[in-house]
């Protein structure tokens, strides 16, 4: 393979991510796992985390919540990042749905410069095709370019104001009409609208380095 094609939105290094709107955050969960379910050869997520934040002006009883989120998930782990403390639970594939119930309370919750509750999602999956289930072929020969970045990868971050960040990483090496029908289809399939600028396809170059080139998705094919 000396080229594919690769979306990244947004870049990871940037810290940004796509907003969500106005959906619910089970709406958000709920519209992801049914893209990976058409898209992916996995729907289970590596990492589920429940993290509970500090008030910044104590307008909360954070003790409270810190003991009734512990009688559920248990022994939670602390973090100070230098703005607010946080103390985060990791939970299993079975307290999903508990974790969106507890979930319900950032409605009770004054603004806070962090959401009081967030519970985030990560999946790392191969492209597969919708119609024969079959994994796209080739995807084991793209290069892992960022440590970060696992080929392909998702992470969902609900709370109020829901955000998505993506790698999404593409055994093409060309955009014919296959490539062109399949990318299209999966971003009618997406909670968020993916950007043009962020398309980019990779070349190997004759020392073995990968150069990417903004590509143009939109009028492909």
């Amino acid at each position: 393979m000396n080229r594919f094609i690769s979306y990244e939105g947004l870049p990871i290094n940037s810290g940004g991510a796509h907003s969500l709107g106005k959906q619910t955050a089970l709406e958000n969960y709920t519209q992801t796992i049914q893209f990976l379910n058409r898209f992916a050869d996995t729907n289970k997520p590596i990492n589920i985390e429940l993290v509970l934040y500090q008030s910044e002006k104590k307008q909360y009883d954070t003790l409270k919540l810190i003991a009734k989120l512990s009688w559920k998930f248990g022994i939670p782990k602390f973090k100070n990042d230098g703005l607010l403390n946080s103390w985060s639970w990791k939970l299993s594939e079975n307290e999903i749905e508990k974790g969106f119930e507890i979930f319900k309370l950032n409605k009770e919750f004054p603004e806070n410069s962090k959401e009081p509750l967030v519970l985030s999602f990560l999946w790392y999956f191969s492209f597969i095709d919708p119609k024969t289930k079959q994994i796209l072929p080739n995807q084991e020969k793209i290069p892992e370019l960022d440590f970060r970045l696992k080929n392909s990868r998702i992470y969902l971050r609900t709370s109020n104001k829901s955000t998505i960040s993506v790698w999404f990483a593409f055994p093409f090496e060309q955009l014919g009409k296959y490539e062109t029908e399949y990318i299209n289809d999966l971003k009618s399939c997406l909670p968020f609208k993916l950007s043009e600028k962020h398309w980019r396809i990779w070349k190997k170059s004759e020392k073995g380095n990968w150069i990417p080139n903004k590509t143009d998705i939109k009028n492909a094919g």
